[in-house]
């Protein structure tokens, strides 16, 4: 292990919230500190190869990174054939960590590095994969109540597969998750741990009433962790020809289509879309939107 690999891991440490996994966002980007952590993990790892910090009288200082610093590490990972997007990815952890022991010297942006994040704008919807949801929800209906209990109440409001595994179980067990017609997501269910309130029309509220009622009258099994659980729910909608993502861009496409008809601008109608997927970041929609 080199110094700069060894100070690095140890200063994670250091820093307590960056080894928990339900940590909060990350104040300088919009990745949780568990991720920012394994990026870290890994340019410890690989900065014996663009020798940043390892000499002695700099004392694998990563405080007294230098912008040229930043570039000899893309360069690098130019150099090992990584995408942009990934680049961009360990530069914006970088940036959190350093600005989480105070050290605010590198203000580089990703366009002076000649990095640049090329999005694709497929339809990557239900429906551009000839998928029929609701002779999915049939089949699992009758072959496993958590698999239909979770891909239902994701294909109402858009959840990611951990969410629906927390409001699957909260259903289940009979509780009250949704207020004043708005479902209430816990911080301790959402990837970037921020909690999350998603507005459901009138109709969808009718389903998600009739589904708590069968999750709690349902044999729902308990007996798998959270981990667990989520392999089985990955698996099982992997097996019957698509995922949770699917279901995600199907319900961005209808709920953005509902917005703009009921009078809501594109823009407005892009934002409410954006903070009720979770990402507040407008080309990630776009994404789910299909470049809309």
């Amino acid at each position: 292990m080199t110094k700069i690999e060894y100070k690095i891991n140890r200063e994670l440490k250091e820093i307590e919230h960056f080894h928990k996994m339900d940590a909060p966002l990350s104040i300088v980007s919009n990745k949780s500190d568990h991720d920012i952590r394994q990026d870290m993990c890994r340019i410890a790892h690989d900065a014996r190869h663009y020798d940043i910090g390892v000499t002695a009288n700099r004392k694998a200082d990563i405080g007294k990174w230098s912008n040229s610093d930043i570039e000899k590490m893309v360069n690098y990972y130019k150099a090992q054939g990584l995408k942009d997007a990934t680049i961009i990815n360990y530069v914006s952890s970088l940036r959190s960590f350093l600005h989480e022991k105070s050290r605010t010297n590198i203000n580089i942006s990703n366009g002076e590095l000649g990095l640049k994040r090329e999005m694709e704008y497929k339809d990557k919807s239900l429906n551009a994969k000839g998928v029929d949801i609701n002779q999915k929800l049939r089949y699992f209906k009758e072959k496993d109540a958590n698999v239909y209990v979770q891909l239902k109440i994701a294909s109402i409001a858009g959840l990611r597969k951990e969410e629906s595994v927390h409001a699957g179980l909260a259903l289940s067990k009979g509780y009250e998750i949704v207020k004043n017609g708005t479902l209430e997501l816990k911080g301790s269910w959402c990837k970037n741990g921020r909690p999350r309130e998603i507005k459901l029309s009138s109709e969808k509220l009718k389903e998600l009433a009739e589904l708590r009622k069968f999750a709690i009258n349902c044999n729902y099994d308990t007996r798998r962790n959270l981990k667990q659980e989520m392999n089985h729910l990955g698996n099982s909608i992997k097996n019957a020809g698509f995922n949770m993502h699917a279901v995600r861009h199907s319900v961005a496409q209808e709920r953005y289509a509902e917005l703009v008809s009921n009078g809501y601008s594109e823009k407005d109608s892009k934002i409410a879309v954006s903070n009720e997927l979770g990402h507040n970041r407008d080309y990630v929609t776009k994404v789910y939107l299909g470049g809309k």
